[in-house]
């Protein structure tokens, strides 16, 4: 379990309950199917990562409303498609992953507005369009 982890554990499972979740980590834990709806209550979420884990669905558009969020990093979807359209209002995002998450569309126009964006990885998904060049306006990014 990585440092965090059994904080966050504690936190789902006791303390001051899942409201208070800051972070959530089940990369490489075997656990898969849909993030469950339930997710949509954690408001507090300032970090969240889901990589080599079976999901499927569409990443859910409750992450959206975590507007406190610095980290997001999914991958390998396995079923279900998704616009970036969430991420809208995510403008504290420091690290987003979104790999091989079955990603469709375009990304966002106000993704220039991300000023704290370091990294960003949207390989292996289903984009269309051009890239806005306001991504290349953002003076933080380092990983594109």
């Amino acid at each position: 379990m990585k440092k965090g982890q059994e904080e966050n554990r504690q936190g789902i499972l006791g303390g001051n309950g899942p409201r208070s979740t800051k972070q959530f980590y089940m990369d490489s834990s075997g656990v898969g199917g849909e993030i469950p709806s339930t997710f949509a209550n954690l408001q507090n979420m300032l970090i969240m990562w889901a990589f080599d884990c079976p999901l499927t669905g569409k990443v859910p558009d409750f992450i959206g409303n975590w507007t406190k969020l610095i980290a997001l990093q999914i991958t390998d979807i396995y079923s279900g498609s998704s616009s970036l359209d969430f991420i809208r209002n995510m403008s504290k995002l420091t690290e987003f992953s979104l790999r091989n998450a079955l990603i469709i569309g375009n990304i966002p126009s106000n993704i220039g507005e991300y000023l704290m964006l370091k990294s960003l990885d949207l390989s292996f998904n289903h984009l269309t369009g051009q890239i806005t060049s306001a991504l290349f306006s953002i003076d933080a990014l380092t990983h594109l």
